[in-house]
């Protein structure tokens, strides 16, 4: 089997990321940069500089790249304004009375965060601060609490909001079969189906440990919690303002309007409004939450470069070597080697499956991406699966980030959480109860079992 060049600098070029994270304990930006260097050194070693400039400057006029940079300030501003623990405590005030509500809170909290904010670490340490502490004192095992909460954290890599879905549409191949705001629908479905199968696990779990309901006095009465915290919910306009007037009878009704009209609609860019309208939102209802001064907002400021610039790096890197891999016919290689396989389609997809899940649970959800993304969405697409689906199911599969033993953040956070003393103890219900069902999920969206919109 003749195996290209493009291949070939798609294998190193992973193989030095992981060296590069795993083995020198290196940041993810700094890993990224290398391996971008290393694929540009396949296109001519006279060229180098001449093809990474010309890589970068691509990837920094990508709309993917500026919507991350929108969706990381809307979650400095979501924090900073305490929107979440306000919501949490109104999900506290309605499910928390049913036996594992405490649970029920902590994943329903995962969602919406997960919504808006697309990341798994922040999810486990923000939702799993307030909810892990009331799982314990309503009687759920602390291994249970700490499985649960590291299972919860991935949710929102499975969302649109992940920054990882605008790097994979943006990828030449996949951008040309869609639009983000098309990406943006199916994978808020895929999303959801996860958030379904994680409300099924906390009731069998619920059902197995006999759990009981959150302690009545951490529990405010619903009409004073609503009163006190019903703002929160505004967050959701955010995203449902965008939503309505791209889709369904509102964006007909504009459609139908002459000055606006259909190309009116089509201007309309869901990934890059959602962020906006979400900051206004919180910016209105968490301001006295927000700095006074000057000096104030310099240090909140000063206080988020840290995870821009590696954020912004890691994004910025990854759609570079993805123009490189490209520009060295990366995807021309890989149909020829994928063409040569005669595996059945179902087997495929699974396989496809596990190997994002195994490449995920070392990397971040971004660098995943950048590995294996066009890869897999190739594999998908060969196998029949539709190019939408594709996405929606390989975001699924990443999403399992949080919940992959052993390296992964968020089982260390939720264990200093939940006081459980050695995280080797959670490994095998996160793999049985979470990584594999999830997997799951992603084949049967793949196959169109589980139906998103398309």
């Amino acid at each position: 089997m003749n195996i290209g060049i493009g291949v070939w600098a798609f294998v190193i070029y992973i193989c030095a990321i992981i060296i590069w994270m795993v083995i020198l304990k290196r940041n993810v930006a700094e890993s990224m940069g290398v391996g971008l260097i290393i694929v540009a050194l396949f296109n001519g070693p006279v060229e180098i500089l001449s093809t990474i400039w010309n890589a970068v400057y691509s990837a920094a006029k990508e709309s993917s790249f500026l919507a991350t940079m929108l969706f990381l300030i809307m979650s400095v501003v979501m924090t900073k304004t305490g929107i979440i623990a306000r919501l949490v405590e109104l999900l506290n005030s309605l499910i928390g009375r049913v036996k594992g509500g405490a649970a029920y809170v902590s994943i329903c909290a995962s969602y919406v965060f997960g919504l808006v904010s697309g990341n798994a670490i922040a999810n486990c340490a923000t939702v799993g601060a307030i909810t892990v502490p009331w799982m314990r004192e309503s009687g759920w095992p602390k291994p249970v609490a700490a499985t649960m909460n590291a299972g919860n954290a991935g949710v929102g890599q499975s969302m649109p909001s992940c920054s990882a879905m605008f790097l994979l549409v943006a990828m030449a191949e996949i951008g040309a079969m869609m639009t983000i705001g098309e990406a943006y629908i199916a994978v808020l479905c895929a999303g959801t189906w996860t958030f379904a199968y994680r409300l099924l696990r906390v009731y069998l779990y619920a059902r197995k440990y006999d759990v009981q309901p959150v302690p009545s006095e951490l529990i405010k009465p619903l009409r004073q919690s609503f009163k006190d915290n019903w703002t929160s919910l505004l967050m959701l306009a955010g995203i449902a303002i965008p939503l309505f007037i791209t889709i369904g009878p509102i964006a007909d009704l504009l459609k139908s309007i002459a000055s606006f009209g259909e190309a009116g609609v089509k201007s309309i860019n869901i990934v890059l409004w959602v962020p906006i309208v979400v900051c206004i939102i919180c910016f209105f209802v968490g301001r006295k939450n927000l700095p006074k001064t000057a000096d104030g907002w310099l240090d909140m400021i000063k206080g988020c470069q840290s995870t821009f610039a590696t954020v912004g790096g890691v994004l910025l890197f990854a759609l570079a070597a993805s123009n490189v891999l490209n520009t060295i016919g990366f995807d021309k290689d890989l149909a020829l080697l994928l063409g040569a396989l005669e595996l059945p389609n179902i087997i495929m997809i699974c396989l496809t499956c596990i190997m994002i899940a195994l490449v995920a649970g070392p990397l971040s959800a971004v660098a995943t991406t950048a590995a294996v993304g066009q890869v897999a969405y190739s594999i998908f697409t060969g196998a029949g699966v539709h190019p939408i689906a594709a996405v929606a199911a390989f975001m699924v599969c990443i999403s399992t980030e949080g919940a992959s033993p052993p390296s992964s953040s968020p089982i260390f956070i939720s264990c200093g959480l939940a006081g459980v003393e050695d995280p080797k103890e959670i490994f095998r219900p996160l793999i049985t109860d979470y990584v594999l069902p999830i997997l799951g999920v992603a084949v049967l969206i793949a196959v169109g079992i589980l139906p998103i919109i398309k």
